[in-house]
């Protein structure tokens, strides 16, 4: 029964329905929780949820950034919407995370998520998480590579995550006429350290 879900899943993908394919994977993981090829399944399809849903997070600050003209380097907080895109992120890789604790991408993603979220208090517990995969791990070149991130303010947009050339807008106003930032391709992110 779990490879028959799994392989409805999977002809789901392949059609380009994700929702779908993540209801099966789901299914066949509920019900055959020691089956590897539904855990495998389920956890990347929750994977790649928490991965668009986290690149979301992200676009909403930066909107709310652009809506609420909030000056550059001014503390603020998040609007209820971004906090709520920021916690649907994180509940996705709750779901990787119950199935698959020691899931090296997920727990990545994890630290990177709770450092952009807020870089002052998610800096700590982000190295933590990095430095349990690290050392479980010492090959994980991308634990490593995010742990130097963090560990590390960034110079170029003062640790803030956001394009200093834009100031976090994605858009830059030249002569009345509004332009895409060059800099940051639009997504207004430090292409430096943002991109965590």
């Amino acid at each position: 029964m779990a490879n028959e879900l799994t392989t409805a899943a999977k002809a789901a993908l392949e059609k380009g329905q994700p929702d779908e394919a993540r209801a099966l994977a789901d299914r066949a993981y509920r019900d055959h929780p020691d089956d590897p090829d539904a855990r495998e399944l389920y956890t990347a399809l929750h994977l790649a949820a928490a991965i668009r849903l986290s690149a979301r997070a992200r676009e909403a600050r930066r909107a709310d950034i652009v809506r609420r003209n909030i000056p550059y380097e001014t503390e603020f907080e998040d609007a209820p919407e971004v906090v709520k895109a920021f916690d649907e992120a994180d509940a996705a890789l709750d779901q990787v995370l119950a199935a698959d604790p020691r899931h090296e991408k997920a727990l990545t993603m994890r630290a990177s998520l709770l450092f952009r979220r807020d870089r002052t208090k998610g800096r700590e517990p982000a190295l933590e998480i990095l430095r349990a995969v690290v050392a479980a791990n010492p090959a994980n070149r991308q634990a490593l590579y995010a742990m130097k991130k963090i560990e590390n303010p960034c110079k170029r947009c003062s640790d803030s995550g956001f394009c200093p050339r834009c100031r976090g807008r994605g858009s830059r106003r030249i002569l009345g006429m509004e332009s895409k930032c060059e800099t940051c391709h639009g997504q207004g992110i430090c292409l430096v350290c943002g991109v965590l």
